[in-house]
């Protein structure tokens, strides 16, 4: 009963344990996340309640890392593509989410090898093959405590037969039931008890010790004891004392034998890990793509506002010729309102480029922040990289980036698809085979008048009791075993099939876009020629308007001819910038290039050290 005292008041102050307070500074509030401490969960050394505890998780970080406030030099934030691209890697939280998904991923490993099912990813969705019967089963079993050793009849001279079966998970599972009882029976004669009404007070403890071995073998170790009193006469014992100590083993021979059968959601979890890594290096390309194609839209706003301003500046100083021409009488004064019309509307479109350019102004400042706050919002952008530079950007081999392309994060995840799906495979051919099983128990009985007679004829096998047997089952047809192991095999191919689907179309994408370079290029070269030519006849009509030699109607003619070919040659090239930034995407070289790695900008500042693959 000492025993049965110390557990109730375990589990009475086990919530006490499980909250213990701690101290500032400690785990309550890391700063970063423990990624082994995700996969594999808390040691239960020194402390067994560890495993019950939540386990420390960083809050989450709302604002802006240190390179943005380093980056602000003379109220202004001037960045070149690379350095700006680096402050979306360390902001930008599409890619604070996206670091969320290798977290998770860890979070599922851990659970798979608890024994349970894999949950999977976002973007990785779980092979329905993988379940035998309802879709969420885990592998193993867990059961009750044995009954053996608990009742007054427990003790028989009846023979009795075994039922076999798997016990427990690959997570150790302890079951403990601890009851007390009092019941007072009514009797019809007196010969047997001695006494018209018995009452029977018992105490009952029950434990099982289970668990599955990565090979499929499981077991379990049973302990029971009571101790019961009795009103009855003619009791050999009273109280009496009686115990159960029983060991099971069972082992698959054919269906559910072998490591890939038990161990199938933990490789699922490990490939989906993989996946969760893979996949955040497409999304850093996705959003470094785009962010750089913002910053070089925003560089081509820019000059367009600048055109715009000289178009301004050209047709005010139109406008004030004008005037002086109408005050000396060269000119009609019906000359001035085509003059002021020029100037509105070249206002006008400066406005605009003007909108433009402010906009995506706070569309960059919303890529490199979390938020936006007063000091960011007061200070003015400053892009230092020029569309003139990216004409100098070269490429290798066509036939190399496509090899190279062949590791793309695409591909790679379409590999590992395939690679769920072979598991998938191998579970259900596994399940064609008919259950065929061995199986053993070893128990030992004790009945004694106190605890010590009771634990010592328990350990001496006073009453053994030993049993081996085999089990077979199967289905006549097996028709529901079939369907499955087709489904998985035509699932199979069809990954195989996409598979090849992507490879084709990530050689179609660099071919094209490494094509598209050419004619980007060459668009630009002609924009630069016609801004030559329509500087030359804009310079040369204003020419002859000075000499009294042409009209404003032609000089405006001229001059708008010059700003569409100029806003015409900024489009180029900002197109061009475009070409590469894509074909970069499609080769896998744009993170390289501007200095990305990979695993500092997996991790963030969420975890330390390096991710683990």
């Amino acid at each position: 009963m000492c025993f049965l005292c110390f557990l109730c008041l375990f589990v009475a102050n086990f919530p006490l344990f499980a909250e213990e307070p701690q101290a500032a500074g400690s785990e309550r509030n890391p700063s970063t996340v423990d990624l082994e401490l995700l996969s594999r969960g808390r040691p239960i050394s020194p402390f067994i309640w560890n495993g019950f505890r939540q386990m420390p998780l960083p809050p989450v970080n709302p604002g802006n890392g240190p390179k943005v406030s380093s980056q602000i030099q003379q109220g202004k934030l001037a960045l070149s593509v690379s350095e700006f691209v680096k402050l979306v890697v360390e902001n930008n939280l599409t890619l604070q989410a996206a670091r969320y998904n290798y977290l998770i991923s860890q979070v599922d490993l851990l659970r798979a090898r608890s024994g349970q099912a894999a949950r999977g990813v976002p973007g990785v969705p779980v092979p329905g093959a993988l379940f035998a019967g309802a879709i969420g089963a885990g592998v193993g079993n867990t059961g009750n405590v044995s009954s053996n050793g608990t009742g007054g009849t427990s003790i028989s001279g009846s023979a009795r037969q075994l039922f076999p079966g798997a016990r427990g998970t690959a997570e150790p599972t302890l079951l403990i039931n601890m009851s007390w009882d009092r019941v007072v029976n009514p009797l019809n004669s007196l010969r047997v008890a001695g006494t018209s009404t018995v009452a029977i007070p018992s105490a009952v403890l029950q434990t099982r010790w289970a668990q599955e071995l990565p090979f499929g073998t499981s077991y379990s170790i049973d302990f029971n004891m009571q101790r019961q009193t009795t009103t009855q006469k003619n009791i050999r014992y009273n109280p009496a004392y009686t115990s159960f100590f029983g060991m099971h083993v069972y082992h698959p021979l054919m269906n559910g034998a072998g490591r890939a059968f038990t161990h199938r959601f933990v490789s699922l979890a490990e490939n989906d890990r993989r996946f969760a890594y893979i996949s955040f290096a497409g999304a850093l390309s996705n959003t470094n793509s785009g962010a750089a194609n913002a910053y070089w839209d925003f560089v081509g706003f820019r000059e367009r506002q600048r055109v715009a301003e000289q178009a301004v500046a050209l047709a005010e100083k139109v406008y004030q010729s004008t005037q002086q021409r109408i005050e000396i009488g060269v000119l009609a004064p019906t000359e001035l309102v085509t003059a002021a019309s020029q100037v509105a509307a070249s206002r006008r479109d400066l406005i605009l480029a003007q909108t433009n350019t402010q906009l995506q102004e706070v569309r960059l400042k919303g890529l490199i922040t979390k938020a936006i706050g007063p000091e960011i919002a007061a200070i003015s952008f400053e892009p230092t990289d020029t569309l003139a530079g990216e004409m100098d950007i070269t490429f290798p081999p066509l036939d190399e980036v496509v090899r190279n392309a062949m590791r793309k994060p695409g591909i790679q995840e379409a590999e590992i698809s395939v690679e769920n799906h072979r598991i998938a495979e191998n579970f259900t051919r596994s399940n064609l085979r008919p259950t065929f099983s061995v199986f053993g128990e070893f128990n030992s009985h004790a009945l004694a008048p106190g605890l010590s007679g009771m634990f010592g004829r328990m350990w001496r096998y006073d009453e053994p009791e030993y049993g081996i047997g085999f089990s077979l089952s199967f289905s006549v047809k097996n028709r529901a075993a079939q369907a499955d192991n087709l489904r998985a095999r035509l699932e199979l191919q069809q990954a195989q099939v996409v598979l090849d689907q992507t490879k084709a179309n990530v050689a179609l994408q660099v071919r094209t876009q490494m094509t598209n370079l050419a004619p980007a290029r060459s668009q630009v070269e002609a924009a630069v020629r016609a801004v030559a030519a329509s500087q030359e006849t804009a310079d040369a009509e204003q020419v002859r308007w000075t000499s009294g030699y042409s009209s404003l109607d032609k000089v405006y003619q001229t001059q708008m001819d010059l700003v569409r070919a100029q806003i015409a040659e900024i489009q180029s090239r900002v197109n061009y910038a475009k070409a590469v930034v894509t074909a970069e995407g499609a080769a896998g070289t744009f993170n390289p290039r501007y200095g990305i790695v990979f695993e500092e900008a997996l991790k963030g500042d969420l975890w330390k050290g390096p991710a683990l693959r």
